[in-house]
């Protein structure tokens, strides 16, 4: 055994000191250290989240939300670095023999501007949640567009978004919630408000104050549910509406989900103002038992000289939009052509006859691509049978959600496919004269296929609220992440976490033939006048 005196193993100390001092300031870089890489939109000239630059050394690297990516590898700086530029929706360079990307001189302190062709119709904006929002920015020490943009409530992934203007705020609630410090996170909903719809910019950003657990500590649950095991509990389907004596309240269904994603509990929650939470108001018959109740984004329409809310992507459940009548599961109704006998209603022309039920299930995709196929049913009879406009190919719906929309003075659909170029990451557009349907033609507005690496962009989510011009431009956003794709590799920084698109539904190229007349006469309730605004 070799032993060392005390000042030896002093000098050693310090040697070592020396030598990680040195090594950190060798390491440490400023804004002038950096080659700067901006990929904007050949379009609109608006930086590029989420576009992929790859080195031959297989390096990747993401650009932020503001487009950049701030490039400084020691040992390669001040040379010519050749990077593979790809990005899910838009055309990659092209350089000699067909490779895709380009050669840039990796000078220090400069700045290069990359013009992507985009191939969506919808453009992508910015990273709504996680960590390194404008990280890229940030380290050539530019000016984000954020108050908050590397971390926010230590969130760095937040699950399908549900968005309700309720009590004077404007509210975002998130589902499962991964944390910075630990591999779990929050399994009980997540919780922010945000400026009021006529405060914000959507084309900016949506400054998030989160519902923390204590000041600078982790977000905390928004949901309390008694239940016998310790399942993730995911809401869904909020609805503000009064009471017999006009109180306001916010009402929600919960989903206590197994691994399998099956469902073990389901109820119904009522938001307590007094300590900003989801409490379980009353229990509901599973989903394999009724279909009648709150899911996705309902809707708050007129019909019939009353307001309901439609359930539904699209609509097949609805229930008057009142407290009493939302917490009273027997007041639900289900969109059907079956008469109890289980035969077909028809009208006095023999044709099939669509209608609304109180406590009938409501008609599944199913039953009517059943009728449809038997020929009892034709696809411009049916509430839904969506197909391509182009190819006329079949287009089935995994989830997404239902608008009125001014400008087009119809019904919007925006939605997610079920299987397509990617499994859960094709969005379409499709519109209606009422919010039952006939929804028909529809169109794909954006993609997050692309060869080796498709991803999921689940649960879309049109924002009515956020609209500008009259309509003319919304707003919609999704869940990127890679669990349903196939693809084994996440996207740092993105993985499990919201984009946010904008689309212009003038745009040419999603203009449709024109739906047939609608199920109903059912009309939007005045954005004013709603208290679900």
């Amino acid at each position: 055994m070799m032993f060392t005196s005390a000042r030896h193993r002093a000098a050693m100390l310090t040697t070592g000191a020396c030598f990680l001092l040195g090594l950190m300031t060798t390491v440490h870089a400023g804004p002038e250290d950096y080659f700067a890489i901006r990929v904007v939109d050949r379009e609109t000239g608006r930086g590029i989240p989420l576009v992929e630059i790859r080195t031959t050394d297989e390096s990747r690297y993401f650009t932020d939300s503001n487009g950049y990516v701030a490039y400084h590898e020691p040992g390669l700086m001040d040379q010519q670095v050749w990077f593979d530029i790809r990005s899910w929706g838009y055309e990659s360079p092209v350089g000699p023999y067909g490779t895709t990307g380009i050669a840039l001189t990796t000078t220090p302190s400069n700045e290069v501007l990359v013009k992507l062709q985009r191939t969506n119709v919808a453009e992508r904006l910015y990273r709504q949640t996680g960590v390194g929002i404008y990280r890229d920015t940030m380290l050539l020490g530019k000016t984000p567009t954020l108050d908050v943009p590397l971390v926010n409530g230590k969130v760095t992934g937040s699950d399908s978004v549900q968005t309700v203007v309720y009590n004077g705020k404007m509210r975002w609630f998130w589902q499962d919630t991964n944390q910075i410090k630990f591999a779990l996170g929050n399994y009980s909903m997540t919780g922010a408000t945000s400026p009021l719809p006529s405060e914000l910019d959507a084309n900016i950003g949506i400054p998030f104050t989160y519902f923390l657990r204590q000041p600078g500590r982790f977000v905390r649950s928004m949901a309390r549910v008694e239940q016998e095991a310790n399942h993730p509990i995911w809401v869904d389907g909020l609805m503000v509406v009064r009471d017999s004596d006009q109180q306001e309240h916010l009402v929600a269904r919960y989903v206590a989900a197994r691994k399998d994603f099956s469902v073990a509990q389901t109820g119904l929650m009522v938001y307590d103002d007094s300590e900003d939470v989801f409490v379980e108001h009353l229990r509901l018959p599973l989903p394999t038992e009724s279909r009648l109740f709150p899911r996705d984004h309902p809707i708050r329409v007129k019909a019939d000289e009353s307001e309901y809310f439609y359930i539904g992507t699209p609509p097949t459940v609805r229930v008057p939009a009142d407290f009493e009548s939302i917490t009273n599961p027997s007041e639900y109704e289900g969109l059907t052509c079956f008469s109890d006998d289980g035969s077909i209603d028809r009208n006095e022309d023999d044709r099939i006859q669509f209608r609304w039920k109180r406590g009938k299930q409501p008609i599944s995709q199913e039953q009517i691509d059943t009728l449809i196929r038997e020929g009892v049913l034709t696809p411009e009879e049916a509430p839904s049978a969506l197909r391509d406009a182009d190819s006329s190919k079949p287009v089935r719906v995994a989830n997404g959600s239902v608008a009125w929309n001014p400008y087009l003075r119809r019904w919007t659909m925006l939605f997610c496919e079920q299987g397509g170029d990617s499994f859960l990451g094709e969005v379409w557009f499709a519109t209606a004269n009422s919010p039952e349907g006939p929804w028909g033609h529809c169109r794909k507005v954006a993609t997050h296929a692309r060869p080796g690496q498709n991803m999921d962009f689940y649960n879309p989510k049109q924002h009515p609220e956020l609209m500008r011009d009259d309509g003319r431009t919304i707003f919609f956003e999704g869940t990127f992440v890679n669990t349903f794709s196939g693809t084994t590799v996440p996207v740092p920084r993105y993985n499990y976490n919201q984009l946010m698109y904008r689309l212009d539904v003038s745009d040419g190229r999603i203009k449709m033939p024109m739906p047939p007349p609608g199920l109903s006469n059912a009309q939007p309730v005045d954005r004013n006048a709603s208290a679900n605004d």
